[in-house]
């Protein structure tokens, strides 16, 4: 993600689809409504909204608020790094921060906002970049920090995270971890020649799961509150 639209720089005039298709199979089934946190110009909204879904979507910038407009149900204007969404409790059956948290300085208050707002029997999705994956340690192991607009050295973030820290965050804001995936690749020259490419699908599938932290891309959570303890 990036929270760029419009820059003096050309190399960094981008803007976030907002759409993440390995997120795709993690949406449960039953969801009536959802809340995609920094919906960008409402990739992801667009695709819940075709299965029926009624998505909020909020995003800091107003001119791709416009575009997701089309696909939510409403939306947000709201700057996270500054402001906290008023949001009603119990809302939500899914909420998604999809490479959202790592541009926010401070998420503590967003996670506990969100937490309120997702119902008891609700998921919530979430994905950030991963600092560790290999191709972000050779780059690091030679000495270059170079921003890019867009991926893990991304101009406009403001935190990076391992499978640990990430894990830990959500745990300290009561979520439950109920399921965990890593998304990337293994680095194997010369492959795509031999075998077909739903092969390597499946290798860099495996590799991924087998070390998440080296060959996981983006680490991706669905998550849940803990079950009610009945007096």
């Amino acid at each position: 993600m990036t929270n760029q639209s419009a820059s003096s720089d050309p190399r960094f005039a981008t803007c976030y689809g907002g759409h993440n298709p390995a997120l795709e199979l993690l949406i449960p089934e039953r969801v009536g409504t959802a809340l995609d946190v920094g919906c960008g110009l409402g990739g992801m909204a667009a695709w819940l909204s075709e299965r029926g879904i009624k998505v909020d979507g909020i995003y800091w910038n107003l001119e791709e608020l416009e575009s997701a407009k089309r696909v939510c149900r409403s939306v947000i204007h709201c700057d996270l790094n500054t402001t906290t969404p008023e949001l009603r409790d119990n809302s939500y059956d899914l909420i998604i921060c999809s490479h959202l948290l790592e541009h926010i300085a401070y998420p503590e208050r967003l996670l506990d906002a969100i937490y309120r707002s997702l119902k008891s029997t609700g998921h919530f999705l979430v994905a950030v970049p991963n600092i560790m994956y290999w191709r972000d340690r050779l780059k690091v192991l030679q000495g270059r920090w170079e921003y890019q607009p867009s991926g893990t050295f991304d101009y406009t973030h403001l935190r990076w995270y391992t499978r640990k820290s990430i894990d830990q965050l959500l745990v300290r804001h009561g979520f439950v971890i109920e399921r965990f995936v890593a998304d990337g690749w293994i680095p194997l020259p010369g492959l795509k020649f031999i075998v077909s490419r739903e092969f390597r699908s499946r290798i860099n599938r495996a590799a991924a799961n087998w070390w998440p932290e080296m060959f996981g891309h983006q680490l991706i959570y669905r998550c849940v509150k803990p079950p009610q303890v009945k007096q």
